[in-house]
């Protein structure tokens, strides 16, 4: 992938990061409407999640893209606003705030909201082997199951990735992602382009870029 949409994601992040991290706590209770609230940042990395991550051809079939957001008022209400008259993957996007899974027919992701810490394990397991991004918000949501789990460290919304939940769901995560998690679990069991199973270059002319694992 380009090196610029690289460069433009770390910006992105960087910059809601450094916004956060600057807001003490009563700031950012007092801003909660506002663009750098910690629901606006989730609700913004949600978005942006979905330029890095790439669907099985099955999962493109349906004609909106949407994000399911389980018990987390706040983030569906962020997201509402930020996908008014936008795309994703070329479809109508929209968020869909659900109170249960049987709610979740048609969504390309799942956010699931911090109150369900103590059942992760038991939601996370009726979307198992589906092409479905689980986004989570708990310590040990990647043991749970999710793909992406996000973390508040040092008052700053931080996310690390499980490559191996991920490739289970059928999703291939970007590079450019795995660049800026905090943390990056499992290994890549697909090809990069340029590299053959081994790991070696295929054409002596361009490097092989292969992604390590990471714990």
């Amino acid at each position: 992938m380009p090196l610029s949409r690289r460069a433009s994601l770390k910006r992105m992040t960087w910059t809601l990061l450094a916004a956060l991290w600057a807001m003490s706590p009563a700031v950012r209770l007092a801003i909660a409407a506002e663009s750098y609230s910690e629901d606006a940042v989730k609700a913004e990395f949600l978005y942006r999640f979905t330029s890095y991550v790439d669907w099985p051809s099955q999962a493109a079939t349906d004609p909106q893209f949407t994000i399911a957001v389980l018990d987390a008022d706040g983030v569906a209400t962020e997201l509402g606003r930020l996908l008014q008259n936008r795309q994703i993957q070329n479809r109508p996007a929209q968020v869909k705030a659900i109170k249960n899974l049987r709610e979740i027919d048609g969504a390309q992701m799942l956010y699931i909201g911090g109150s369900h810490r103590d059942d992760l394990r038991r939601l996370i397991s009726t979307v198992a082997g589906r092409p479905v991004l689980v986004v989570t918000n708990a310590d040990g949501g990647l043991d749970a199951g999710s793909s992406v789990n996000f973390l508040l460290i040092d008052q700053r919304v931080r996310f690390e990735i499980s490559l191996d939940a991920a490739q289970g769901s059928g999703l291939k995560v970007a590079s450019e992602l795995l660049a800026v998690a905090i943390r990056v679990r499992g290994r890549r069991v697909y090809t990069e382009a340029g590299c053959d199973a081994g790991g070696a270059a295929t054409d002596v002319s361009a490097p092989c870029i292969r992604e390590a694992a990471r714990q």
